[in-house]
């Protein structure tokens, strides 16, 4: 059987929508234009770009758009351990990324798709981009049988709705997919597929990355070497913040701390077949067990590549952070969201405990040439304008900017996204009436929380 992953084109203008095949008000900025100097400036100036928005999907755990392309696809981690399971079962498998190969045209995709020839297509959705997935899934479905997956079909009543509404889509996995897509395979059996977890990563073969977009994936917030390796330390997070729906509605809370020896021997074969000359840890929480990432540095230091990660600022000791350091690490990344202790224990972050912020200043002073990525949000539950403008002249005061490289951050929306707990409170509460504008979801815009906030 040819087995086919997609992660379709995520591109839409303000009046883009189904009914008009999600037609573009204006010119995309395609990466060959992108080589003519000043033309980002001329672009905007002349409206040619119309408020394209350029996106992500697969791979991402905070679904965003931004104005201009992006320049950093996630690799998509359950695409490619799932098309690994089912590869080992003899089947022929490939992925298609069009975010990753930057392919803004949906006409040019479905072509692609349909000269592949596949006998079932597995396609990955998003809870922002559900409008694009859904009506892209119609017309997938017409080229072959069709699963569709991802984080957004969590919730009872969405399947059920999909179901009902969308009778040409044949399967639907239900969370991590990894394990669902081998069943899905093996049985064909027309229906929801329920999640099932993988626990122990080292025991499924690596992820798949015979593709030609696999070396594209990029994390621009640390530029190291090109092409990046992108690979997960462990998969899942112990913590429970409420708004983080990969652990809740993927994961199930459970969490795979992969061996160091398995860890290098992936990094090992990968630079040996496809030339990768950094890796990013694109984990939840790289630094999780003391002792088992201090023998992983070791590894790294032999290895030799630069690295970077994304981590907690929380549980690690001082003398592990100069390992790191010293083992390749050139760049950090930390989720902080806010510095206000009261919307931290609200949500469920768990970081309030600890002297965070000590060790970020820490990290500023005794390694400057670190570079230090950081995340924030605004509009969450009980988050006030006052405190997030705070958290501005904190981070500001430590030196972070949107484009200084050694100390970046970047600022999201509070999105309540199906399947976490704040989604669940939010429903039980007086906002169900708005939680259903999925559009309203995107992390690098304003959320349906601006409205539930009273914004």
């Amino acid at each position: 059987m040819r087995v086919l992953f997609v992660n379709p084109p995520v591109i839409r203008s303000e009046k883009s929508s189904a009914e008009n095949d999600f037609k573009l008000d204006g010119v995309p900025l395609y990466p060959w234009l992108r080589k003519i100097p000043g033309i980002r400036f001329l672009w905007r100036r002349l409206g040619i770009g119309r408020g394209i928005r350029y996106g992500v999907r697969a791979g991402s755990r905070w679904p965003w758009t931004m104005d201009v392309p992006h320049g950093g696809p996630h690799y998509p981690f359950f695409m490619g351990y799932a098309a690994s399971l089912v590869a080992a079962d003899g089947h022929q498998v490939n992925i298609i990324d069009a975010v990753s190969d930057e392919e803004y045209s949906y006409e040019r995709f479905l072509k692609r798709v349909s000269d592949w020839k596949p006998d079932l297509i597995v396609q990955e959705c998003s809870t922002p981009t559900v409008d694009i997935d859904l009506w892209m899934a119609r017309k997938l479905a017409k080229i072959a049988d069709l699963a569709v997956a991802g984080p957004h079909f969590t919730e009872n009543e969405i399947v059920s709705q999909v179901q009902r509404d969308y009778p040409e889509i044949k399967y639907i996995l239900r969370g991590e997919y990894i394990y669902g897509a081998q069943k899905l395979v093996r049985e064909l059996r027309p229906g929801v597929y329920e999640g099932q977890v993988v626990t122990d990563l080292d025991t499924i073969p690596f992820p798949f990355r015979d593709y030609p977009a696999a070396l594209n994936y990029y994390d621009p917030s640390m530029p190291t070497a090109r092409p990046q390796l992108q690979i997960y330390g462990s998969k899942g997070c112990p913590f429970k913040c409420t708004f983080c729906v990969w652990p809740q509605a993927m994961f199930q809370k459970k969490v795979s701390l992969r061996d160091p020896e398995r860890i290098a021997a992936e990094i090992r074969e990968a630079v040996a077949l496809y030339g990768y000359r950094s890796i990013f840890f694109d984990d939840d929480t790289f630094n999780m067990g003391t002792e088992r990432i201090s023998r992983l540095c070791d590894l790294l230091k032999e290895i030799g590549l630069p690295w970077t990660m994304m981590g907690r600022l929380d549980i690690s000791p001082d003398w592990l952070y100069e390992k790191m350091v010293d083992s390749g690490c050139v760049g950090m990344r930390f989720g902080i969201e806010t510095f206000d202790l009261q919307v931290l224990a609200r949500v469920k972050k768990g970081i309030e405990r600890k002297d965070f912020r000590g060790t970020l200043e820490r990290l500023c002073t005794k390694y400057p040439n670190l570079m230090l990525h950081i995340t924030m949000m605004r509009d969450m539950p009980g988050q006030s304008e006052e405190a997030h403008q705070l958290d501005m002249e904190i981070i500001h005061g430590l030196g972070f900017t949107v484009d200084n490289m050694r100390r970046s951050y970047q600022l999201s929306h509070c999105s309540p996204f199906p399947g976490t707990e704040m989604y669940k409170e939010l429903k039980a509460g007086d906002a169900e009436a708005v939680l259903h504008d999925f559009r309203k979801y995107d992390g690098g815009q304003e959320t349906v929380m601006k409205t539930i906030n009273g914004g």
